[in-house]
């Protein structure tokens, strides 16, 4: 789909290749040569996205913005893996980012670079092109070649496995195994006669909500989300926001899942089972076992991997892989939180509202860019 953020409308230089559950949204401006597989978003309400010429997004790929503070920006021939995250960075030409990779914010990868699969490129971090990078944070392990680049962006576009692009370690790309009923036909999915319940709330139309579900007031779940209760409970608070390609998923055995208000839920995380309190944050690409407590105010670091039982105490940060206590919150950290609670407040107001859906042919396309009214300025 291709959907309006306010005034802003998707600007995509044909040929465009989406997939059918693809989004892309508000200010975004591509080249030709973009192409997007199933459940792939490209989301930019509070700054820009920029891709340049032959881009290509993999299933459950994820890009985003930092609300009025940075866009991202991706070059030419850049190839973006399954799962992966870029976030509020720059991507330049002709770059490879591996499945299950995280990019964070204000970022730089420099062109005709490799991230491995997994690796996760910390915030500001300036990564020189040329080089093969892995791990957490991402380090140079070894010049790259550009045959080795080559075949890697092959592997990344062709879905076919390689040593350095494949990840055996992802969620499920597709919604076939959540929704009980077959083919995705929208957000909301009964099951053993249970149908979830919204309030107030902004649910995606590429999300899928499964079971026992109840999401509360101005709280919203955005594009490519799975919340899926098999059996149990999942219950997301007042104000809290799911961000885009996030996986809560339990059952019966498992138990339920119990979310706050106020809680900040970052892009492509894993989450099972568990309790999370007010105002807790669970940051980007993280892995969260069955059974983990995350206090009132407490935070998961971008990346982390906590494993099950784990209890993270209110206002501490955990971090790692294993993740482990780090530090106490900072007083900047929590007004910081509380903005992101805001800001998301005003994206599912915004998205609640009546929107524009653009047709995905050649025709639409060349009618935005004809009619100054429909463009972003």
């Amino acid at each position: 789909m291709l959907g309006a953020y306010h005034q802003f409308v998707p600007d995509l230089a044909p040929p465009v290749t989406l997939a059918p559950t693809a989004a892309v949204i508000g200010r975004t401006v591509a080249a030709p040569g973009l192409e997007m597989r199933g459940l792939a978003t490209l989301r930019a309400d509070g700054e820009w996205v920029r891709i340049g010429r032959n881009a290509f997004f993999a299933e459950r790929s994820t890009v985003h913005i930092a609300h009025a503070l940075l866009g991202a920006r991706i070059g030419d021939d850049v190839s973006v893996g399954r799962f992966a995250l870029v976030h509020a960075c720059t991507v330049e030409d002709g770059v490879v980012i591996s499945d299950g990779a995280t990019v964070m914010d204000d970022a730089v990868v420099g062109a005709h670079a490799l991230v491995a699969p997994g690796a996760l490129v910390p915030p500001r971090k300036k990564l020189p092109g040329g080089f093969l990078y892995e791990g957490n944070p991402a380090s140079p392990l070894r010049e790259i070649t550009r045959a080795e680049l080559a075949q890697a962006a092959r592997a990344v576009r062709s879905g076919t496995r390689s040593t350095l692009v494949t990840s055996d370690t992802l969620p499920p790309l597709d919604l076939a195994s959540f929704v009980p009923e077959g083919p995705f036909a929208g957000a909301l999915h009964a099951l053993h006669g249970v149908a979830p319940r919204i309030a107030r709330a902004f649910i995606a139309p590429t999300s899928a909500l499964v079971g026992d579900v109840q999401v509360a007031d101005d709280a919203s779940v955005f594009y490519g989300c799975v919340l899926a209760a098999g059996g149990a409970r999942i219950v997301v608070g007042e104000r809290t926001n799911v961000q885009d390609n996030t996986l809560i998923v339990t059952d019966r055995s498992r138990g339920d899942t119990q979310i706050g208000c106020d809680v900040t839920i970052g892009h492509n995380a894993r989450i099972g089972a568990g309790r999370f309190d007010d105002r807790s944050l669970i940051g980007m690409a993280c892995v969260v076992g069955d059974g983990v407590t995350v206090e009132q105010g407490g935070c998961v670091a971008a990346g982390a991997h906590v494993e099950p039982g784990t209890i993270v105490k209110a206002g501490w940060i955990w971090a790692g892989r294993p993740a482990r206590a780090f530090r106490e919150v900072k007083d900047s950290e929590r007004e910081m939180f509380a903005s992101a609670v805001a800001t998301y407040i005003e994206y599912g107001a915004a998205y609640r509202q009546p929107q524009l859906v653009i047709p995905r042919n050649e025709e639409s396309a060349v009618a935005l860019k004809a009619d100054p009214s429909l463009r972003s300025g």
